[in-house]
């Protein structure tokens, strides 16, 4: 995502500031086309099912590891009382 922002602004600015016409159309398809690519990517229903799973998972994964951690330190304080 980075190298995709960072694409695009180098893009624009080079749009903004070339004087030639062939520069300015070639960076501007270059532009156009890494918006239609990110637009694709946004609505491909594969891309965002596999997303969403991805996501799913994490966050499923993230709150078994916070559980056990919470019982970790909640049998530490039973025993440090013990």
């Amino acid at each position: 995502m980075i190298l995709y922002i960072a694409l695009l602004r180098e893009a624009w600015n080079t749009a903004h500031n070339t004087e030639d016409k062939r520069e300015k159309i070639q960076v501007l398809s270059l532009a156009k086309e890494c918006y239609s690519m990110k637009m694709d990517l946004l609505t491909n229903a594969t891309v965002v099912d596999d997303a969403i799973r991805f996501v799913s998972s994490n966050v499923s994964k993230d709150k078994e590891i916070a559980k056990e951690n919470e019982e970790a330190e909640e049998e530490k304080t039973i025993n440090k009382i013990f």
